[in-house]
Parts: C-alpha cells; sequence; structure tokens
C-alpha cells in the first residue's frame, strides 16, 4: 500500500477553524424536567474547515446508533466523547460527524472506541440528537486496540 493510499490521520481539534477555536460552551446540567438545549448560538460552533472537504480520513471517537438495531446500521453519530447526545446535551456541530455507511457495519457497542474512515465532506446535517457540519461516507470502522 503506498503512503498516498492511507487516510489521512485527524483529531477533533482538527475539526476546528483555527480562528474558532477558543469558543466554549457550556455542557448543561441534565435535567429530568426538561430536554436539554441542542442549538448552539455561536457560529464559532458551526464553523469548518473547508480544506477537510472530500479528504479520505480517520477520526478516532465513539458512535451513536441512529437506527433501532444498536449493534448492526448504516447511521451513525461519530462523537468524541462517551455519551454524548445521550446522557448529556450533543458536543457543538463541528465536533459531530455524520457518519453513514452504504454497507450495515457491527459495531460492539456504544461506548467502545473505534476509528472511523472513509471521506470526510463539509455538509450540514441534522438529526433528533444532534446537529453536525460534517458528514463522513464511512469505510470502515476500526476498533481500537490498547
Amino acid at each position: 500500500m503506498l503512503a498516498s493510499d492511507l487516510p489521512h490521520e485527524i483529531r477533533w481539534k482538527d475539526l476546528v477553524p483555527l480562528k474558532a477555536r477558543g469558543a466554549s460552551y457550556d455542557r448543561q446540567a441534565l435535567s429530568h424536567s426538561s430536554l436539554p438545549s441542542r442549538t448552539f448560538s455561536d457560529p464559532r460552533h458551526y464553523a469548518i474547515v473547508p480544506e477537510l472537504n472530500h479528504q479520505r480520513v480517520r477520526l478516532p471517537g465513539f458512535l451513536v446508533s441512529l437506527e433501532f438495531d444498536k449493534t448492526r446500521g448504516t447511521e451513525f453519530l461519530l462523537v468524541p466523547f462517551i455519551g454524548a447526545c445521550i446522557h448529556v446535551p450533543p458536543p457543538p456541530p463541528n465536533q459531530v460527524v455524520y457518519a453513514i455507511s452504504k454497507q450495515p457495519q457491527t459495531i460492539e457497542g456504544m461506548f467502545e472506541p473505534v476509528y472511523a474512515v472513509g471521506v470526510l465532506r463539509t455538509v450540514f446535517a441534522e438529526t433528533d440528537l444532534a446537529h453536525s457540519s460534517y458528514s463522513m461516507q464511512v469505510e470502515e470502522f476500526e476498533k481500537v486496540e490498547f
């Protein structure tokens, strides 16, 4: 395999433009009487890195299934920390990747770390759980080995 065939290894901070870094957001306390806010008022939370559009990348994270079958599916949210979008308000949209696979992918569980490998696009997606400033056409999810 040629080095040019390998996906570009990125981290979550790479999804935020330099001028937007430092934009903070409050993880609101989860209330049983009301749903946490899923919107962000600061435009920096939606800012993207245009150079990443159509790049083949490898990004670590945790999966949140968007389908009923929790172990096999084609639509997921890739998030930077455990429990994002489920137990706490979601991360900002530029810290969520809407991950789509043509073939159903089997996952061990939501709380298992993975590397998502695929083509990243700067396409906004809106789901019931979170908004995302990025989408990825997933080739595979690699299990993280410790």
